[in-house]
């Protein structure tokens, strides 16, 4: 703000010296016109080679007084002219040192003003340079977590295969030593009689369990598929093909129901969740 001050300051010396030379300006008006210093003075001619009168010689006197006056006075006006002369040049020398002054004081706080702007941006780009720094690096750590995830994901699915892959490989083999060991047991079962034997204890027991409708015919034959728990417990009942109609063929369905739980056979080998009988009851 001091150049404010500065440019204040020169437009008060510019007032006064408006004010000053107007001053000067009225003074000049009011002064008398110069008058010549040599005036002619008729001189009788029977006068000369006498002493002039005492009152003539006092008028000389009173006008060379006069005319010294109006030369000092002169003079002085000169002086003073010169003097205000010279004091105005200073002023006006004095004015164009302050408006350097100002001037360079502008353009000091232009220059800071551009040195601070050019700080500001320098410094900006800076923050804006660490900022993007500092998303890279986090992106880029993220990156590696989230990579780092994804291997280990990986890892522990493909363990989770290797492991499911192995057990269901043991699981085949065990079903398939399971199905051996079934099949020869049943073979072996099958060859030794009991499989039949526990096949007609069942069908007795169904028999037992079955009211005969009325409209049961003789010859009736139907295929019953019956599916039991371990302890012989009917889980479901149905019929397959069967020469019967609707009541009789729900009356076995009942029968079948009624006998759980199925007696068990003599040897677990002959066992059978899944049963395939034939429904032929007596005439």
């Amino acid at each position: 703000m001091g150049w404010r001050y500065i440019m204040g300051a020169i437009l008060l010396h510019v007032l006064l010296v408006g004010v000053f030379g107007l001053a000067m300006v009225s003074l000049a008006r009011d002064m008398p016109p110069p008058q010549l210093a040599i005036q002619a003075t008729i001189v009788d001619a029977s006068s000369l080679g006498r002493p002039p009168p005492r009152d003539t010689q006092r008028k000389q006197q009173e006008e060379r007084r006069k005319e010294e006056e109006r030369r000092k006075a002169e003079e002085q006006a000169k002086l003073r002219d010169q003097e205000l002369e010279q004091e105005k040049l200073r002023e006006q020398e004095k004015l164009r040192e302050q408006e350097k002054l100002a001037e360079q004081e502008k353009l000091r706080e232009q220059e800071k003003l551009r040195e601070d702007e050019q700080k500001r941006v320098v410094e900006q780009q800076q923050r804006a340079e660490q900022e993007r720094r500092e998303r890279e690096a986090k992106a880029d750590a993220e990156r590696k977590r989230v990579a780092e995830i994804e291997r280990k994901q990986k890892e522990r699915e493909t363990e989770q295969r290797r492991q499911a892959e192995a057990r269901e490989q043991q699981t085949r083999e065990s079903e398939l030593k399971r199905q051996l060991d079934e099949e020869e047991g049943q073979a072996a079962v099958a060859q030794s009689g009991v499989l039949d034997r526990y096949r007609a204890l069942i069908q007795q027991h169904i028999y037992r369990n079955w009211n005969r409708p009325a409209s049961a015919r003789t010859g009736l034959e139907c295929e019953i598929n019956i599916t039991q728990g371990a302890r012989g417990e009917v889980l479901s009942a149905k019929l397959g093909s069967c020469n019967g109609d609707a009541v009789v063929r729900e009356s076995i369905e009942n029968a079948v129901l009624r006998a759980s739980p199925l007696p068990l056979p003599d040897d677990a080998r002959a066992f059978q969740r899944n049963l395939l009988l034939q429904f032929k009851p007596k005439d």
